[in-house]
């Protein structure tokens, strides 16, 4: 390389030093401000229902730009803050603001447990939707309250499904998918090798439709009255304008944001304007809905698709968007050795994927189990290899009534690319010594032999699967191959046919634990969340490049679907790579 270009690349060096020593300083002054906002007297706390909820944050990067406080806060210190709010003095009511929440189902039904409890305290719960769909506005129909803003509209209709195939596609480039699956229902493989869904998936996908539809209806008639019946009409009217939505008795009335809040000011009896403040600052104030005391708990987060290996750990969480095996079988382990720790929470939120890896971090979930008091609490989804790692013997496993679990049930794809090569004038020789040594090749149909030899092996982690449940269920092996063959079930079966102890969320989990772990009535204990946060100013010092975790993990967006940019990659890499334990795809009703 010569001196100029050395310099250029010298100079490019130097200026981003000097912005990230600024951003560091920058971060550093805003971090250190006291003790966080103010609660003031007479103050109406915030929700925001907009985008996603993390379940944990990894890190905080300030809202420089906006002027709109930035919800933050963790999906358990945000239920924790509304419960605490109920018994807060300051507190006089709870606002939902709604704009387009997409936290997922699980996520929606938590929160609907903390309002409910918020309400017992006799304060006003109010809800003034901005634009809303079916996730808001099935948390909002708690509020005893509920305001759209003018020319705004309520997406609220009926529900759908949209399963994207792509084996026409794939057919006119040359590529043949040779699906290899165990279990009538394990449909993940079936967008690859088929143009259509096969009767067993479209049965499963027309339950879980019927079954989410009847939780969305009864949600919404326990907040606004009369039936689900009558809501079922009501639903097939939509989408709604704000005049349609409060003709329909969906919304009680129209009002400009300042309205709402100058109303809100007069039902609590105040003469000036209610003060606001976000639950992230709520959160961040004098310390309601953290939890402290004397026995410790560790809340371990297994997010994202499993894979076989380490993270890449960068300033801004890791780069792989997955849960690596060897990482988190280190973090499992780590707990295990750990006497400090008291109990354990493992809250899974996983599709599944590989098979070698789950079998892997089961083992080490077990050992831990085998040490410390365990319940596992499932979010959105714990399905396929996310069911697979909680299959622990004696160990409680809750779930929420929409949680997508089961999926019990193995599958490997074989591409054959040899059409593709032709169209691109690529020609491939094989050199084989081995009846099966060309197995692997992207350039052949699978021999009958071959084809034998990776059914087998799919069979065997098959039955492997079965036999882990019963151990972790204490079934019998015949119970639960009649609940397997890749079925899905959504949390509210699960809990009815015996694949969960129960249904609840965050505290339920920690109810359990306590229990486990022998506290009394009263005894203090304390959550440490594990992947622990890092500060701003260790991420930026960390000295990794920059990428994003699970829980920032970008969205690419391709019509009819949504996948993170980690599960594309994922997807990318196993297409080919061996069995892997994994749900069809993320299941999103719409």
């Amino acid at each position: 390389m010569n001196s100029f270009k050395k310099g250029i690349l010298v100079g490019v060096g130097s200026i981003v030093g000097v912005w990230l020593l600024g951003a560091v300083v920058t971060f550093a002054i805003l971090g250190s401000g006291g003790g966080g906002p103010r609660v003031e007297p007479d103050s109406a706390l915030e929700v925001h229902l907009s985008g996603a909820i993390p379940e944990y944050v990894e890190f905080n990067i300030p809202d420089l730009l906006g002027g709109q406080e930035r919800d933050t806060a963790t999906l358990l210190n945000q239920i924790r803050a509304i419960r605490a709010a109920a018994d807060d003095e300051r507190i006089k009511a709870l606002v939902l603001r709604c704009n387009w929440s997409a936290g997922g189902w699980a996520r929606a039904q938590e929160l609907r447990w903390a309002i409910a409890a918020f309400k017992e305290s006799g304060k006003p719960v109010w809800a003034f939707l901005e634009v809303a769909g079916r996730e808001d506005y099935y948390v909002a129909a708690l509020a005893d309250r509920i305001v759209l803003q003018p020319e705004t509209y309520l997406n609220l209709t009926g529900l759908r499904m949209e399963v994207m195939f792509f084996k026409g596609a794939m057919d006119k480039l040359g590529i043949e998918a040779d699906l290899i699956r165990t279990g009538r229902y394990k449909s993940a493989g079936e967008p690859f090798s088929r143009e259509e869904m096969s009767p067993e998936w479209r049965q499963v996908l027309n339950e879980t439709l019927d079954e989410f539809l009847d939780q969305l209806l009864e949600g919404i008639a326990e907040g606004r009255g009369s039936d689900a019946a009558h809501w079922r009409t009501v639903l097939d009217q939509g989408p709604f304008t704000a005049a349609q939505a409060r003709e329909t008795g969906l919304s009680d009335d129209i009002l400009y944001e300042d309205e709402f809040y100058e109303q809100l000011t007069e039902a609590v009896g105040l003469d000036e304007e209610i003060d606001r403040i976000g639950i992230s600052g709520y959160v961040r104030s004098s310390g309601p809905g953290r939890l402290r005391g004397g026995k410790t708990f560790a809340l371990l987060h297994a997010a994202g698709p499993i894979s076989s290996g380490s993270e890449d750990p960068t300033p801004f969480g890791t780069s792989s968007g997955t849960l690596a095996s060897r990482s988190f079988i280190s973090r499992l382990d780590g707990l295990r050795e750990d006497d400090s720790v008291d109990g354990v929470i493992l809250r899974i939120d996983s599709p599944g994927g590989d098979a070698i890896a789950s079998e892997q971090i089961l083992r080490a979930v077990r050992r831990l189990a085998a040490e410390k008091p365990m319940v596992v609490s499932m979010a959105n989804v714990a399905a396929s290899g996310g069911y697979y790692i909680a299959a622990v013997p004696d160990v409680p496993i809750l779930a929420y009534p929409g949680t997508y679990t089961g999926s019990i049930g193995v599958f490997t794809i074989h591409l054959n690319l040899r059409s593709l090569y032709d169209k691109l004038g690529i020609n491939k020789e094989i050199l084989v010594r081995g009846e099966n040594a060309a197995i692997e090749s992207d350039y052949r149909p699978l021999s009958p032999s071959e084809r034998a030899k990776l059914s087998g092996y799919v069979d065997s982690i098959y039955d492997t699967f079965l036999e882990r449940v019963s151990e972790g269920r204490g079934m019998p092996a015949e119970q639960v191959a009649e609940l397997a063959e890749g079925r899905v079930w959504i949390g509210s079966q699960a809990s009815e046919n015996g694949l969960v102890d129960g249904l609840g969320g965050y505290l339920d989990a920690i109810d359990r634990l306590r229990e486990a772990a022998g506290l009394e009535e009263g005894e203090a204990a304390r959550i440490v969340v594990h992947p622990e946060r890092r500060s701003i100013l260790e991420t930026i010092l960390s000295g990794r490049h920059m990428a994003f975790g699970p829980s920032q993990a970008m969205p690419l967006k391709i019509p009819g679907m949504q996948v993170s940019l980690a599960e594309a990659a994922w997807w990318a890499q196993h297409l080919r790579n061996g069995p892997v334990a994994m749900a069809p795809h993320r299941i999103s009703v719409q």
